[in-house]
């Protein structure tokens, strides 16, 4: 029995009313042409009208495609009113037509409504109804995945392989890719080889223009579906390509995909590198401020988050000293502290809003070192006054703060104990001893 997804159902149902009123846009009557049964020439004896509706009876001297035989008999229905495609006083002047046909609930039909059909006043060698080649590659690929997106949900990956194993070599590469991202998505044991396979697909085209279109577009299917491995081989052999284009808004376009891709597949080291290329500061910053967000759920709550954070900061840290470093680390600290203040509204989440805070902070980021102190004195307990301590000149020489952030720090240092101090200077220094100032506690903190 034939499998059908719904986008084919909805594209292949017969609505006349669409067909009379032209609604229809041209890549669906092109879908559906391309989802008929066969394509043929028939030579026409007859022509039946009911209802508003045509079958045109006749021997097939043409097949172009699909199952019809050449000399067999065929019939199919189509519209025919006053408003259809073809009005019935028309048909009945046919001498052959051309026509794409389907299975329906009556026997074949015309499977465009008559969109395509054309009238002929003999056979011809070549199709007479040919459709824009850029539609076709657009639809063939819209439908092709669909039905492996149909076969995967069916936890059928050799299904989806043999759609996806096209003759076309720039869409099997698309197309393996798409599969492969989609099983990698559900956890199929296949996604890995698919993967393996959409990456050889995509290396093998000849065309270093093609070989790039499709291999950024495999790329971000793979990285969607989270096919890690897949995704960062295909990234390193674009990479060279990407980095070689001539034109800058075509260059950072292509630069993004990279970022993207490897930002998903957990590898923003790798990520920022790409990142740091783009040519747009503007982009670049919109890109920052959106990276924590490439992981699915990110939010002050999810446990997740705090990891992804954390190697989200180790990839900023290990860019080289410069402006965009800078910009990165700023970026993600904000980022981090105003998760961290999200979570302190909540009384229960303030261990999880000091962990969060905390991975600014570590980085001598002045605004999470001050939530931070604050956080620390509110929890209460033997060691919070020392550890308040250590974040409050921590943020007295960090980055990001205001101009009084260390007037501000020795002023609140000045409230602690000589004992707090040195506690908190020896949490700083182990070895530091003897009376500790404010003052020599941001000098400790700053080292």
């Amino acid at each position: 029995m034939k499998r059908t997804v719904p986008l084919v159902l909805l594209l292949l149902s017969s609505t006349s009313a669409l067909a009379a009123d032209g609604a229809m846009e041209a890549r669906n009557w092109v879908a559906r042409r391309l989802a008929a049964e066969s394509h043929v020439q028939v030579e026409v004896s007859g022509v039946d009208a009911k209802d508003a509706a045509c079958r045109v009876s006749g021997t097939v001297r043409k097949s172009f495609s699909g199952k019809a035989r050449v000399g067999e008999a065929l019939s199919f229905r189509l519209p025919c009113g006053p408003e259809a495609f073809w009005p019935a006083d028309k048909l009945k002047s046919a001498k052959v037509a051309e026509a794409f046909v389907k299975p329906g609930l009556d026997g074949l039909e015309a499977a465009d409504d008559g969109q395509g059909l054309r009238l002929l006043a003999a056979v011809t060698d070549a199709p007479q109804s040919v459709d824009d080649p850029a539609l076709v590659r657009e639809m063939t690929d819209s439908i092709a995945r669909y039905r492996i997106d149909a076969e995967v949900k069916r936890r059928d990956p050799a299904a989806a392989l043999a759609l996806a194993r096209v003759a076309d070599p720039v869409l099997r590469a698309r197309f393996l890719a798409h599969a492969a991202g989609l099983m990698a998505a559900r956890r199929l044991p296949e996604a890995e080889a698919a993967a393996d396979e959409a990456v050889a697909a995509v290396k093998a085209l000849p065309d270093a223009e093609a070989r790039l279109d499709s291999g950024l577009v495999a790329l971000e299917s793979l990285a969607m579906g989270q096919a890690r491995k897949g995704a960062l081989a295909l990234a390193a052999l674009l990479e060279p390509q990407v980095d070689a284009l001539t034109v800058p808004s075509k260059r950072d376009a292509a630069t993004l995909v990279l970022y993207g891709a490897r930002v998903r597949s957990d590898d923003p080291a790798a990520g920022f590198v790409s990142l740091s290329k783009v040519t747009d500061p503007a982009t670049r910053r919109d890109r920052l401020a959106n990276m924590p967000f490439a992981q699915k759920d990110f939010s002050p709550v999810n446990p997740d988050s705090l990891g992804w954070m954390d190697r989200l900061l180790a990839g900023a840290q290990a860019l080289p000293d410069g402006e965009f470093r800078t910009e990165a680390m700023t970026q993600l600290c904000r980022t981090v502290q105003r998760a961290a203040m999200e979570m302190t509204k909540m009384p229960d989440l303030l261990a999880k809003a000091a962990a969060m805070a905390e991975l600014a902070a570590k980085r001598r980021h002045a605004p999470s070192a001050q939530l931070l102190a604050l956080i620390r004195e509110a929890e209460g307990g033997a060691a919070a006054r020392a550890e308040a301590a250590r974040w409050h000149a921590v943020s007295a020489t960090g980055f990001d703060g205001t101009m009084t952030s260390r007037s501000e720090a020795l002023k609140t240092l000045g409230t602690f104990s000589a004992a707090e101090r040195a506690a908190a200077a020896r949490l700083l220094q182990p070895t530091a001893g003897g009376d500790v100032s404010p003052s020599r506690l941001v000098e400790l903190a700053a080292k």
